[in-house]
Protein backbone atom coordinates (compact mmCIF):
# COMPACT_ATOMS: atom_id res chain seq x y z
CA UNK A 1 0.00 0.00 0.00
CA UNK A 2 2.92 2.36 0.70
CA UNK A 3 4.72 1.69 -2.56
CA UNK A 4 2.44 3.84 -4.71
CA UNK A 5 2.87 7.12 -2.75
CA UNK A 6 6.66 6.54 -2.61
CA UNK A 7 6.76 5.97 -6.35
CA UNK A 8 4.71 9.11 -6.99
CA UNK A 9 7.02 11.13 -4.74
CA UNK A 10 10.11 9.75 -6.49
CA UNK A 11 8.69 10.59 -9.93
CA UNK A 12 7.78 14.08 -8.75
CA UNK A 13 11.27 14.61 -7.36
CA UNK A 14 12.86 13.48 -10.64
CA UNK A 15 10.56 15.79 -12.63
CA UNK A 16 11.44 18.69 -10.31
CA UNK A 17 15.17 18.08 -10.70
CA UNK A 18 14.85 17.83 -14.51
CA UNK A 19 12.86 21.06 -14.70
CA UNK A 20 15.36 22.83 -12.45
CA UNK A 21 18.29 21.55 -14.51
CA UNK A 22 16.62 22.64 -17.75
CA UNK A 23 15.86 26.07 -16.29
CA UNK A 24 19.46 26.47 -15.11
CA UNK A 25 20.89 25.54 -18.51
CA UNK A 26 18.40 27.82 -20.22
CA UNK A 27 19.50 30.73 -18.01
CA UNK A 28 23.17 30.02 -18.73
CA UNK A 29 22.53 29.83 -22.47
CA UNK A 30 20.67 33.14 -22.48
CA UNK A 31 22.76 34.93 -19.84
CA UNK A 32 24.49 37.00 -22.50
CA UNK A 33 21.15 38.68 -23.19
CA UNK A 34 21.60 40.47 -19.88
CA UNK A 35 24.00 43.37 -20.44
CA UNK A 36 24.33 45.33 -17.18
CA UNK A 37 26.73 47.93 -18.59
CA UNK A 38 26.95 51.68 -18.85
CA UNK A 39 29.23 54.08 -20.69
CA UNK A 40 32.47 55.26 -19.18
CA UNK A 41 32.26 59.03 -18.93
CA UNK A 42 35.72 59.59 -20.44
CA UNK A 43 38.01 57.34 -22.46
CA UNK A 44 41.13 58.75 -20.79
CA UNK A 45 41.73 59.75 -17.20
CA UNK A 46 42.59 63.44 -16.57
CA UNK A 47 46.29 62.59 -16.26
CA UNK A 48 46.24 60.51 -19.46
CA UNK A 49 44.32 63.19 -21.34
CA UNK A 50 46.79 65.90 -20.31
CA UNK A 51 49.76 63.76 -21.34
CA UNK A 52 48.00 62.95 -24.63
CA UNK A 53 47.79 66.68 -25.35
CA UNK A 54 51.50 67.03 -24.55
CA UNK A 55 52.28 64.24 -27.03
CA UNK A 56 50.08 65.88 -29.68
CA UNK A 57 52.12 69.08 -29.51
CA UNK A 58 55.36 67.12 -29.55
CA UNK A 59 54.87 64.62 -32.39
CA UNK A 60 53.28 66.86 -35.04
CA UNK A 61 51.02 65.68 -37.85
CA UNK A 62 53.10 62.79 -39.22
CA UNK A 63 52.80 60.62 -36.10
CA UNK A 64 49.54 59.09 -34.86
CA UNK A 65 48.94 58.57 -31.13
CA UNK A 66 47.05 55.35 -30.28
CA UNK A 67 45.76 55.33 -26.67
CA UNK A 68 45.37 52.16 -24.61
CA UNK A 69 46.08 49.45 -27.20
CA UNK A 70 46.40 45.82 -26.21
CA UNK A 71 49.94 44.45 -26.12
CA UNK A 72 48.86 41.63 -28.44
CA UNK A 73 48.17 44.27 -31.11
CA UNK A 74 51.79 45.44 -30.88
CA UNK A 75 53.66 42.19 -30.19
CA UNK A 76 53.15 38.67 -31.47
CA UNK A 77 54.71 35.30 -30.76
CA UNK A 78 57.43 34.51 -33.31
CA UNK A 79 56.31 32.11 -36.02
CA UNK A 80 59.14 29.64 -35.29
CA UNK A 81 57.92 29.12 -31.71
CA UNK A 82 55.90 25.90 -31.60
CA UNK A 83 56.25 24.69 -28.00
CA UNK A 84 54.22 26.62 -25.38
CA UNK A 85 53.01 29.04 -28.05
CA UNK A 86 49.65 29.55 -26.32
CA UNK A 87 51.41 30.24 -23.02
CA UNK A 88 53.50 33.04 -24.54
CA UNK A 89 50.40 34.50 -26.16
CA UNK A 90 48.51 34.43 -22.87
CA UNK A 91 51.29 36.43 -21.24
CA UNK A 92 50.50 39.41 -23.51
CA UNK A 93 46.83 38.87 -24.35
CA UNK A 94 45.40 40.64 -21.27
CA UNK A 95 47.97 43.43 -20.94
CA UNK A 96 47.54 46.98 -22.26
CA UNK A 97 49.81 49.93 -22.92
CA UNK A 98 49.08 53.59 -22.28
CA UNK A 99 50.12 54.89 -25.72
CA UNK A 100 51.63 53.62 -28.96
CA UNK A 101 53.05 56.02 -31.56
CA UNK A 102 52.81 55.10 -35.26
CA UNK A 103 53.67 56.72 -38.55
CA UNK A 104 50.37 58.17 -39.74
CA UNK A 105 50.72 57.19 -43.42
CA UNK A 106 51.92 53.61 -42.97
CA UNK A 107 50.83 52.87 -39.36
CA UNK A 108 54.33 51.52 -38.74
CA UNK A 109 54.92 51.20 -35.00
CA UNK A 110 57.58 53.62 -33.76
CA UNK A 111 57.50 53.18 -29.99
CA UNK A 112 55.31 52.59 -26.95
CA UNK A 113 54.88 54.89 -23.94
CA UNK A 114 53.87 54.05 -20.38
CA UNK A 115 52.72 56.88 -18.12
CA UNK A 116 53.92 55.69 -14.73
CA UNK A 117 51.69 56.77 -11.84
CA UNK A 118 51.81 55.54 -8.23
CA UNK A 119 50.41 52.14 -9.21
CA UNK A 120 53.70 51.31 -10.94
CA UNK A 121 55.40 51.22 -7.53
CA UNK A 122 53.44 48.12 -6.55
CA UNK A 123 55.40 44.86 -6.70
CA UNK A 124 52.96 43.16 -9.07
CA UNK A 125 53.07 46.17 -11.40
CA UNK A 126 56.86 46.25 -11.26
CA UNK A 127 56.98 42.59 -12.33
CA UNK A 128 54.62 43.44 -15.20
CA UNK A 129 56.79 46.39 -16.25
CA UNK A 130 59.97 44.29 -16.12
CA UNK A 131 58.34 41.65 -18.34
CA UNK A 132 57.16 44.23 -20.88
CA UNK A 133 60.53 45.96 -20.93
CA UNK A 134 62.22 42.67 -21.80
CA UNK A 135 59.55 41.67 -24.34
CA UNK A 136 59.71 45.00 -26.18
CA UNK A 137 63.51 44.98 -26.15
CA UNK A 138 63.47 41.51 -27.70
CA UNK A 139 60.99 42.69 -30.35
CA UNK A 140 63.09 45.77 -31.14
CA UNK A 141 60.40 48.32 -30.23
CA UNK A 142 61.39 51.15 -27.86
CA UNK A 143 59.25 51.28 -24.71
CA UNK A 144 59.54 54.53 -22.76
CA UNK A 145 58.44 55.09 -19.17
CA UNK A 146 57.45 58.67 -18.33
CA UNK A 147 56.69 59.49 -14.68
CA UNK A 148 53.28 61.11 -14.22
CA UNK A 149 53.79 64.85 -13.58
CA UNK A 150 51.72 68.02 -13.36
CA UNK A 151 53.67 69.46 -16.29
CA UNK A 152 56.09 68.08 -18.88
CA UNK A 153 59.22 69.59 -20.37
CA UNK A 154 62.29 68.15 -22.01
CA UNK A 155 63.67 66.96 -18.68
CA UNK A 156 60.45 65.17 -17.68
CA UNK A 157 60.06 63.49 -21.07
CA UNK A 158 63.71 62.40 -21.07
CA UNK A 159 64.73 59.83 -23.67
CA UNK A 160 61.27 59.94 -25.29
CA UNK A 161 61.91 63.57 -26.26
CA UNK A 162 65.35 62.67 -27.70
CA UNK A 163 63.88 59.74 -29.64
CA UNK A 164 61.15 61.86 -31.25
CA UNK A 165 63.59 64.64 -32.14
CA UNK A 166 65.94 62.11 -33.75
CA UNK A 167 63.04 60.62 -35.71
CA UNK A 168 62.02 64.05 -36.94
CA UNK A 169 65.57 64.86 -38.05
CA UNK A 170 65.77 61.53 -39.88
CA UNK A 171 62.53 62.28 -41.73
CA UNK A 172 63.79 65.70 -42.77
CA UNK A 173 66.98 64.35 -44.34
CA UNK A 174 66.82 64.46 -48.15
CA UNK A 175 66.79 61.16 -49.99
CA UNK A 176 70.03 61.25 -51.98
CA UNK A 177 68.94 58.31 -54.13
CA UNK A 178 65.68 59.92 -55.20
CA UNK A 179 65.53 61.09 -58.83
CA UNK A 180 62.26 62.70 -59.98
CA UNK A 181 60.60 61.72 -63.24
CA UNK A 182 59.57 64.38 -65.74
CA UNK A 183 55.74 64.56 -65.66
CA UNK A 184 55.63 65.46 -69.38
CA UNK A 185 58.18 63.08 -70.89
CA UNK A 186 58.13 60.26 -68.31
CA UNK A 187 61.93 60.04 -68.16
CA UNK A 188 64.30 60.51 -65.18
CA UNK A 189 65.33 64.12 -64.75
CA UNK A 190 68.96 65.24 -64.53
CA UNK A 191 70.67 67.39 -61.92
CA UNK A 192 71.67 70.81 -63.21
CA UNK A 193 73.12 74.07 -61.84
CA UNK A 194 71.82 77.57 -62.48
CA UNK A 195 74.52 79.32 -64.52
CA UNK A 196 73.43 82.94 -64.15
CA UNK A 197 71.01 85.30 -62.44
CA UNK A 198 70.04 85.62 -58.80
CA UNK A 199 69.94 81.85 -58.33
CA UNK A 200 73.37 81.27 -59.85
CA UNK A 201 75.04 78.20 -58.36
CA UNK A 202 71.82 76.63 -57.07
CA UNK A 203 71.06 73.06 -58.13
CA UNK A 204 67.79 71.78 -59.59
CA UNK A 205 66.39 68.89 -61.59
CA UNK A 206 65.58 69.48 -65.25
CA UNK A 207 64.19 67.41 -68.08
CA UNK A 208 66.90 65.89 -70.31
CA UNK A 209 64.80 66.89 -73.33
CA UNK A 210 65.47 70.60 -72.75
CA UNK A 211 64.83 72.93 -74.56
CA UNK A 212 61.89 71.04 -76.07
CA UNK A 213 60.70 70.33 -72.50
CA UNK A 214 61.23 72.95 -69.78
CA UNK A 215 59.92 70.97 -66.78
CA UNK A 216 61.99 71.50 -63.60
CA UNK A 217 61.91 70.35 -59.99
CA UNK A 218 63.66 71.92 -57.01
CA UNK A 219 66.34 69.87 -55.29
Amino acid sequence: MMKYPVLVGLVAAIIFLLVRLFYKKSRQANSWWKTPYESQEYFLSPAERYFYQVLERLVGEEILICPKPSVREVLRVRSNIKHDRQKYFNWISQKHLDFVLCERKTMKILCAVELDDRSHKQKERQRRDAFLDKAFKTAGIPLFHVPCKRSYGRQELGVLYDFLCAHQREKQKPDEDFIPVCPECGVPMVLRTVSKGERKGQKFYGCPNFPQCRETRSL
